[in-house]
C-alpha cells in the first residue's frame, strides 16, 4: 500500500527539559515511567534500546541528600501498578569500555516529556531497567530499533521507536539528535526528533553514510584526520594514523589511539591522571588554553581513506568540562579525551555531539552526520522522513534522505541476492529431477540389461557336440513371440512385438564346428494328457511365456528360472518319448532272447552288476535300435 504525504503521521519532537548533565555540557529529557507516572531525566543512548531509571537502591540512606537531583531522579516499581518484573540481566552496553552493570528489568508503560501537555504519546509494556550502579549517573533512553532479547530470544520485545511505527505514530523508524552546547550563545539545549529531523539545527552536506553490520556498534565512520587550528591560524595534525571509530552518545569522552592521545599532550601540555583516569586540568593550565581557544577539526568519512568526507569542527568550549569525584566535592576541570586500549575502543562520544548533528534512517540503513548551526534565534523547523515503501518525496530533505532514499536498503540487497540464488537453485533441482534424473535411470536399465546378457556363456558352446540346445529346439517349435530366438546366429533377441524389438550382440570370438550328424528321425511327440500320472509335473504346468516390452528387461533370477523351467520340459518329454519308444523296440527285438541262467545257490554270490553287463553283451549288436548311442554314453540304463 503506497503511503502519500497527506497520510504520513507527524514525528515527534522531543522537548528537552531544562537541566544540563552535572559533568558535562549535555542536556537530558524528562519521561514518566510507571502508574501513576513518576518523572525521571534521561540522557540519550544511540546505541541502546531500552530506557534506564535509578532505582531507590541508587541512592542509598546516608549517601548524600543531593544523591536524588544529580542522577535525575528516582523511579520505584514497588509504586508502579503497571510494573511486570522480568528479572535482573546486564546492561550490555559499551562493554568493550567498562564492565557492564546488572540491572533489574521489567515491562512498565513510558511516556516522553513531564506532563501531557508538553510530551509525547504514552506506550505500555515497554522495556524499563532500574540501575543502581554508578558506571551511568543518570538513566538512559535509547533510539535503536532493534527489539530486546533477555531470557528468551524467540521472544523479542520491541523498542520504544518500533512500538510508535508499529502504532503509526511516527512516519518511519529514524531519529535525529545532537546533545546541545552549553557554552553556544547563552546555552543551547539538544534536540531529539522521533521519525524525522529539525532543519534549523544543522548545515546539511552530500555524504552519507551506510550503517554497520554490528547492530550494537552500528553509527561507524572513519576518521580520517583530526587537526588543531589556533586563533594565528596555525595547524597541528592530532591523528597520525586513520581509524574506524564509532559514534556512542552513551559516553561523555572521545577514546582516541594511544598515539593520538600522545600527540594531544605534546600540543597541548596535557597530562594524565592514573587516579582519575582523565586527563585532570589544573587552573594555569586551563587560563592558557582558553587564551590559546584552539578549535578541532575532525575529518569523517565512510572509510578509513578515500571518498567523500565532511568535518565537524569543535571549539575549546567543547573539551572545557567538569568532573565531581562524588556527589558532594569540588568539580575538576579536565580535558574529555580517553586512551583506547584496543581499536573496539575507539568512540565519539557526547562531547562530539554537541556540535554534530546526527540523522538515522534504519528503514534505508543509512545516517548522515553535519555540523551543527547555532544562530540566532533557535527555532525549529521539524521535517519527517517518509518510511522506505513510500513512493513520495518530500521537498528539502538532507541528503541521508534525498539521495539515499533512492537507493536500496542494505537488507533489500542482501534479501534480492538471496531470492535470486535460491530461485536459481530450485530451477537447477528442478531441470535435474525432471530431465536429467530420468534418462541416467534408464540408460543405467538398459547398461545393466546388457552387462546381463553379455555375461552369459556362448549357448552354442555349452552343450556338447551330439544334442542341441534344448530351448533352441522348443523356439524352433514355439511362435515367433517366444522369450528368446537364437535363430542359429550369435544374436539374441528380446522381443515384445514383431514390430519393435532389441536385439543385443553376445560375445563369440571363435567358432566351434561341431562334426557332422546323422539324420534322426523324429517321432511325434503324444499330446500330454494332464490325467496321466506318469508324466511328469513340469509338463503339467503351463509353458512360461513372459511377455517382455521392449526397453524393459527380466531380472537375473527371472532370466535363469526361466531357462531351467523350459529346459525341465524339453527333457522331461524327451525322456517320456524315448522311454516309449525303447519298450517297443526291447518287446520288438528282444522278446524270445534267452534269460541269464538262474544263478545255483552252490555257487558263488550272484553279482547284480555282473549280471546288468552280461545283459549288455548279449544285446544284438545289429540292431537299428535308436537309442544305442544314448546305452553307451549313460551306463546303468537299466
Amino acid at each position: 500500500m503506497t503511503t502519500t504525504l497527506n497520510t504520513l503521521p507527524s514525528p515527534i519532537s522531543w522537548p528537552p527539559s531544562q537541566f544540563w548533565e552535572t559533568d558535562g555540557g549535555s542536556s537530558s529529557f524528562n519521561l514518566r515511567v510507571g502508574t501513576p507516572p513518576q518523572v525521571a531525566r534521561v540522557l540519550v543512548s544511540t546505541a541502546g534500546q531500552a530506557t534506564w531509571v535509578v532505582s531507590p537502591l541508587g541512592c542509598p540512606p546516608g549517601v548524600s541528600t543531593s544523591c536524588s537531583d544529580v542522577r535525575g531522579w528516582l523511579y520505584d516499581s514497588d509504586k508502579s501498578r503497571t510494573w511486570q518484573e522480568l528479572g535482573n540481566f546486564s546492561l550490555g552496553l559499551e562493554t568493550n569500555l567498562y564492565p557492564s552493570d546488572n540491572a533489574t528489568y521489567g515491562l512498565d508503560s513510558v511516556a516522553l516529556g513531564s506532563t501531557d501537555n508538553n510530551g509525547g504519546p504514552n506506550l505500555t509494556n515497554q522495556v524499563v531497567a532500574a540501575i543502581s550502579g554508578y558506571e551511568y549517573v543518570l538513566g538512559m533512553f535509547g533510539l535503536g530499533q532493534q527489539p530486546t532479547n533477555l531470557s528468551d530470544f524467540n521472544q523479542p520485545i520491541p523498542s520504544f521507536l518500533t512500538s510508535l511505527y508499529n502504532q503509526k505514530l511516527i512516519p518511519s523508524l529514524s531519529w535525529g539528535y545532537t546533545a546541545g552546547a552549553k557554552y553556544q550563545l547563552k546555552g543551547v539545549f539538544g534536540s531529539l526528533t522521533l521519525g524525522g529531523f529539525d532543519a534549523a539545527r544543522f548545515v546539511p552536506n552530500d555524504v552519507s553514510f551506510n550503517l554497520a553490520t554490528d547492530i550494537s556498534r552500528d553509527l561507524v565512520v572513519g576518521l580520517q584526520g583530526i587537526m588543531s587550528i589556533e586563533s594565528n591560524g596555525s595547524t597541528q595534525s592530532l591523528l597520525p594514523l586513520p581509524y574506524l571509530t564509532f559514534i556512542d552518545s552513551t559516553i561523555p569522552y572521545i577514546y582516541l589511539p594511544l598515539d593520538a592521545c600522545k600527540a594531544f599532550e605534546q600540543a597541548f601540555g596535557l597530562s594524565w591522571n592514573e587516579s582519575y583516569g582523565l586527563y585532570i586540568v589544573d587552573d594555569e593550565l586551563h587560563r592558557s588554553l582558553k587564551t590559546r581557544n584552539p578549535t578541532f577539526k575532525f575529518e569523517i568519512g565512510q572509510l578509513r581513506t578515500g571518498g567523500p568526507t565532511v568535518d565537524i569542527t569543535l571549539p575549546y568550549g567543547a573539551f572545557d568540562l567538569t568532573y565531581k569525584p562524588n556527589f558532594d566535592s569540588a568539580p575538576l576541570q579536565h580535558f574529555p579525551i580517553q586512551r583506547a586500549q584496543n581499536d573496539s575502543q575507539l568512540t565519539l562520544g557526547r562531547v562530539f555531539l554537541q556540535e554534530a548533528y546526527i540523522t538515522t534512517n534504519y528503514e534505508l540503513g543509512n545516517f548522515s552526520v553535519s555540523q551543527c548551526k547555532f544562530e540566532e534565534p533557535i527555532g525549529k523547523d521539524i521535517r519527517p522522513i517518509p518510511p522506505a515503501k513510500s513512493s513520495d518525496a518530500l521537498p528539502d530533505q538532507p541528503p541521508v534522505s534525498d539521495k539515499i532514499s533512492k537507493r536500496l536498503a542494505r537488507n533489500q540487497i542482501i534479501g534480492i541476492i538471496m531470492g535470486s540464488l535460491l530461485g536459481f537453485i530450485t530451477l537447477i533441482a528442478l531441470f535435474w529431477k525432471l530431465f536429467v534424473l530420468p534418462q541416467r535411470r534408464r540408460r543405467m536399465k538398459i547398461s545393466s540389461t546388457t552387462a546381463l546378457i553379455s555375461s552369459a556363456p556362448d549357448m552354442e558352446r555349452t552343450f556338447s557336440a551330439n544334442r542341441e540346445a534344448p530351448w533352441a529346439v522348443a523356439d524352433r517349435r514355439s511362435s515367433s513371440n517366444g522369450p528368446l530366438d537364437f535363430n542359429g546366429k550369435d544374436t539374441a533377441c528380446i522381443p515384445g512385438s514383431q514390430t519393435n524389438s532389441m536385439r543385443i550382440e553376445l560375445p563369440h570370438t571363435d567358432r566351434v564346428e561341431l562334426p557332422e550328424q546323422r539324420e534322426v528321425t523324429e517321432l511325434p511327440l503324444p499330446s500330454p494328457n494332464v490325467n496321466d500320472e506318469r508324466l511328469p509335473r513340469a509338463l503339467l504346468k503351463p509353458a512360461p511365456n513372459p511377455q517382455w516390452r521392449f526397453g524393459i528387461c527380466p531380472s537375473r533370477d527371472d532370466f535363469g528360472r526361466y531357462f531351467m523351467q523350459l529346459i525341465d520340459m524339453r527333457t522331461s518329454q524327451t525322456a517320456l518319448s524315448t522311454s516309449e519308444r525303447s519298450s517297443q523296440s526291447r518287446t520288438n527285438s528282444y522278446l524270445d532272447r534267452p534269460l541269464p541262467p538262474t544263478p545255483d545257490p552252490e555257487t558263488p554270490a550272484w553279482d547284480r552288476v555282473a549280471a546288468r553287463q552280461h545283459a549288455r553283451l548279449e544285446l544284438d549288436p545289429s540292431s537299428n535300435d535308436l537309442h544305442q548311442d544314448r546305452f553307451k554314453h549313460r551306463p546303468g540304463f537299466f
